[in-house]
């Protein structure tokens, strides 16, 4: 098994923003949830710990190193971190892990996502994984004009085409707001990018096993919703004549023990974080970690990419020098299935 993070990508914008995520939470319907900006405050601050995490991750050995999306966002509510330029710079400090990012694909040009991450493939040589979400914030969907209603047909669209484009394609298309006529790309990648799908929704599973290279799951299901998504990516691959690749989402912390865990974890709970429950995320001590992690391999996840739950700098690092002195060395033992060759 091999264990990558993700990143926090929303922080708070000012000393007001846990009482703006109170008062949002509290107006959305049941069952539904908005992310929480956590961590310090100040841009500047914010970057440091992204940095942090980046180097971090490195020394620990983990495997890939992905960040997050979001866009509309009151600056007095939260800061968030663009993913290609936030990657782009902790790329100096990832050494030879994967890098890449989850994009929100309804909000992005076609042609100008495929020029960046051709130009940032040209300033690295490591594998890049480009997750392509179709988002549910509404508010984002309001702000940009979106229709929320057309996002599954522009993720598959923008997908197509961003895939095309690095191949070295000239591509004639048109779609809301862009039109391209024999249009390519320079750089092109020296190495072609897998593309992932991230979501949950059956359409996800199915635009997965069509267009991707493998899924990412949503950080928020269940296990028993783990079991039956497996189940049916892994029906939908067979469809086309395709090796399914799942990599499991879950966020997590890694603490000496399993009490001074909960300790840190259960305050933030009580708040509000992703709309989740303790049994959905991954808490406690490294034996606690590594007994969670053996069951999802037993369930078909070879490689896991996770995010932490608090916003504290020196907890997060903590956490992840933990994993790279107790856990990764024993899940890197077991059975591997390793992303293809390109």
């Amino acid at each position: 098994m091999k264990l990558g993070t993700s990143v926090r990508f929303l922080f708070p914008g000012s000393e007001h923003t846990d009482a703006l995520y109170a008062g949002i939470q509290a107006r959305l319907p049941a069952g539904a949830f908005t992310e929480r900006p956590l961590g310090p405050l100040g841009s500047a601050q914010q970057a440091r710990q992204l940095e942090a995490i980046a180097s971090a991750a490195a020394e620990a050995g983990m495997w890939g190193f992905l960040a997050g999306d979001n866009h509309a966002l009151t600056a007095g509510y939260a800061n968030c971190f663009q993913p290609i330029p936030t990657i782009s710079r902790v790329s100096s400090m990832t050494g030879d892990m994967l890098i890449g990012a989850v994009v929100l694909a309804p909000f992005y040009d076609p042609l100008v996502l495929a020029e960046q991450i051709g130009t940032l493939a040209a300033f690295t040589e490591v594998p890049h994984m480009w997750v392509f979400s179709v988002g549910g914030s509404g508010h984002t969907f309001e702000k940009t004009g979106v229709p929320m209603n057309e996002r599954g047909a522009r993720t598959s669209q923008t997908m197509e085409i961003v895939r095309d484009l690095l191949a070295g394609g000239s591509i004639t298309a048109s779609g809301p707001g862009w039109e391209l006529v024999d249009a390519s790309i320079a750089p092109l990648p020296e190495t072609m990018p897998y593309l992932f799908v991230g979501g949950a929704a059956d359409a996800v599973l199915r635009r997965g096993a069509r267009l991707g290279d493998g899924w990412l799951t949503a950080q928020n299901s269940t296990d028993d919703e783990l079991a039956r998504q497996l189940d049916y990516y892994g029906e939908q691959c067979g469809e086309y004549s395709k090796v399914p690749f799942p990599v499991l989402r879950r966020d997590i912390l890694v603490t000496e023990t399993d009490h001074e865990a909960l300790g840190i974890v259960e305050p933030i709970l009580e708040v509000g974080y992703r709309g989740v429950t303790i049994e959905r995320l991954l808490v406690g001590s490294p034996d606690t970690i590594l007994e969670r992690l053996a069951a999802y391999d037993q369930q078909g996840f070879n490689h896991v990419m996770v995010r932490h739950i608090p916003g504290d700098t020196d907890v997060i690092v903590r956490s992840i020098q933990l994993m790279g002195e107790h856990v990764i060395p024993t899940i890197s033992a077991w059975a591997e299935r390793d992303l293809p060759e390109r």
